[in-house]
């Protein structure tokens, strides 16, 4: 390919390799710069929400993700336990939901969420980046610098083994080197917002099958006297991650050596003759943070370079896949002549947005989890209050000193857990507060309706006039609004049954119609650069907006799903589907390619 190509993509990740991918799903030519040397190791994230599924349904990924993701009976629930030996203080349902409300997830989307490690996700979409024409992945190079030109890009990489600097060349420079992004750094665009928690995670294998017969979940989140702890189940035996709280500067990753790590699990699973096998140790970040642009020159931050959340509710790497399927299509269309570079502007417009209210609902669900903790007696001021108190500690007092006051601290208040584990009224009384707690905890996991549900409000969109839906972010009713995204239906065609999801064309808008306002349209959007699709009386669910009397019988949809615009035949017509155009920033004149 040479050092020269439509856009390059800085970080292969899960983000970075799927916006490589969708770009070249566009016919775009991508290099991918990689400081790795091989995919991920570490399990890390693993949630794959409906929305992603759907994306990565676009470009041919979703089977072979579904073959390698786990069962459905291993994701039943989210448990709350002492240890996995100990009395257990209460669920959250996931498959274990009752019939109706499987059949309206089931019915909101063609596919359905995933739990796949990022070990075993990374390699899959290393192979798919190597086997397509259009992509190099160049590992062991690092960014260094980028400089913008007038007509497009240059960035300077490294080669992390020789030290070989070489200069590429592109139009757009997608960031998605992840939370400490270099590129974001370099650009000088700030985060705003807290540090939660800090956090050891332990991938180990083990064989913990006999304490899981009636427990069957992805994650088991346990509560003893010697601290707190989740143990992530990716796939038995040999993928589990241990996740342990730390404090820095207090504590560091040193602290917490293979045996050190080894104790706190067999702690959690509250047998001694266990036998756990390391495989790595690593430390992460807990924040709550999004950067204050995500937009420089020719530069675009996705991913955690732009955003970082809490873990709870899988929202990280989700909200990522949704960034770069946001951007493909707007630097595909300005790239290839079909719209002005302006409509680029949109990304950070609609995207930003949904940064700033998925982090305020990630840090929701982060105190969530800590009202279980309060629930078994340790006070909510300690709980707050103690990562502040240990990040505020003078650098210049002795830290041996201070970590063992921390540590001192922190093993009296979690004494306060032992009661729970007790046969006696007081034990039962704990568990029964802490099992209320739980029992709302629903959507902290639950998260059809939010991941569903986004809506752009201002950017490549036209204002409906219509009041937000009520959205419940844990069970989506669909219902359609401008700026969000266009509900699925089947539709019986030539080709078999498809959702209304493939019907919308990549190269230009898609136009819906129903039947009823099929020939007002039609003539409306003659000669205009639209596709036309007619959408029978089953699919009419499409246009439902809850209102009585506000159903639209038109809606164009740009490339992502999103709609521009929801018309009625009665008022709109050929001057409104030029508005929709214009908003996109695309020419109204163009051979108008129809379906019906």
């Amino acid at each position: 390919m040479g050092d020269t190509c439509d856009v390059i993509v800085i970080g292969a990740g899960p983000v970075g390799a799927t916006a490589a991918l969708l770009l070249a799903d566009y016919s775009l030519k991508c290099i991918v710069v990689e400081a790795r040397r091989e995919p991920q190791r570490h399990p890390a994230a693993h949630v794959l929400s409906t929305r992603s599924m759907e994306i990565w349904r676009e470009i041919g990924l979703e089977r072979d993700i579904r073959r390698l993701s786990a069962p459905m009976h291993e994701l039943r629930n989210i448990l709350y336990c002492t240890s996995l030996v100990g009395p257990e203080l209460g669920r959250v349902p996931l498959a274990d939901l009752p019939r109706a409300q499987l059949d309206a997830i089931e019915s909101v989307s063609p596919t359905r969420g995933a739990h796949l490690p990022q070990n075993a996700f990374e390699p899959l979409l290393w192979r798919a980046l190597r086997d397509n024409a259009r992509i190099e992945l160049r590992t062991r190079w690092q960014y260094n610098f980028h400089t913008d030109a007038a007509d497009g890009v240059s960035v300077t990489i490294t080669d992390i083994i020789s030290g070989m600097h070489r200069k590429l060349f592109a139009r757009y420079v997608v960031a998605a080197d992840g939370s400490a992004s270099t590129v974001r750094r370099s650009l000088g665009v700030t985060m705003d917002g807290p540090v939660l928690q800090h956090m050891v995670s332990v991938h180990f294998s083990a064989d913990l099958e006999r304490f899981r017969h009636s427990r069957r979940g992805p994650v088991i989140l346990t509560y003893t006297a010697k601290g707190l702890g989740a143990v992530m189940v990716h796939r038995q035996p040999q993928d589990l991650v241990f996740q342990i709280p730390y404090f820095p500067p207090v504590e560091s990753l040193d602290d917490f050596p293979a045996a050190v790590c080894r104790r706190h699990i067999l702690d959690a699973v509250g047998d001694a003759d266990v036998v756990i096998e390391i495989k790595s140790i690593q430390s992460w970040t807990m924040h709550a943070q999004v950067a204050d642009s995500f937009r420089v020159g020719r530069v675009f931050l996705a991913g955690d370079a732009a955003h970082r959340f809490p873990p709870t509710g899988g929202l990280g790497l989700n909200t990522g896949v949704a960034d770069v399927h946001n951007l493909a299509w707007k630097l595909a269309w300005v790239i290839c002549g079909r719209a002005c570079k302006t409509l680029l502007d949109t990304y950070e417009q609609e995207r930003r947005p949904v940064g700033i209210a998925v982090t305020t609902e990630s840090v929701t669900n982060f105190d969530g989890l800590l009202e279980v903790i309060v629930a078994l007696g340790i006070p909510r001021r300690s709980v707050h209050q103690l990562p502040r108190v240990v990040a505020a500690v003078p650098e210049w007092l002795p830290r041996r000193a201070v970590r063992a006051l921390i540590r001192g601290f922190t093993t009296l208040g979690y004494q306060r857990l032992r009661l729970a584990q007790s046969p006696g009224r007081v034990g039962k009384r704990i568990r029964r507060r802490a099992a209320a707690v739980i029992a709302g905890q629903g959507p902290l996991y639950h998260s059809w309706g939010r991941d569903l549900g986004v809506r752009y409000r201002c950017g490549a969109v036209i204002d409906d006039g219509l009041p937000p839906a009520s959205v419940d972010s844990q069970f989506r009713s669909p219902r359609m609004r401008a700026g969000g995204r266009l509900p699925h239906s089947w539709v019986e065609g030539r080709d078999g049954r498809v959702s209304t999801l493939d019907l919308v064309s990549r190269d230009e808008l898609t136009l819906f119609v129903s039947v009823e306002g099929h020939t007002a349209w039609s003539a409306a959007a003659e000669g205009l650069p639209m596709s036309v699709i007619l959408l029978g009386n089953d699919e009419l669910g499409v246009f439902h907006t809850g209102i009585p009397g506000a159903d639209p019988d038109a809606l164009v949809v740009r490339p992502d799903g999103h709609i521009v615009a929801a018309l009625h035949s009665d008022r709109d017509g050929t001057a409104s589907l030029r508005r929709a155009l214009a908003v996109v920033d695309a020419p109204s004149s163009a051979k108008v390619l129809a379906h019906e």
